[in-house]
């Protein structure tokens, strides 16, 4: 079941560090399994923030 909390929130990752894992992950022999890359988590209201302060012409929620 996926929390009403989670559904409010972006979770954010440089492609760089993306890529950077990919090429680890293929030259250690022992790197296996899953991993995750998360840079920050940004609730909703914070992510119209910043797209309201880089863009204000746009037509975005209040909250």
């Amino acid at each position: 079941m996926v929390h009403r909390r989670f559904l409010a929130t972006f979770r954010w990752v440089n492609v760089k560090d993306v890529a950077n894992a990919h090429i680890q992950a293929f030259e250690n022999p022992e790197a296996n399994g899953r991993y995750c890359l998360v840079e920050r988590v940004a609730h909703y209201s914070e992510v119209v923030n910043i797209l309201h302060h880089l863009y204000p012409d746009f037509l975005l929620p209040e909250k």
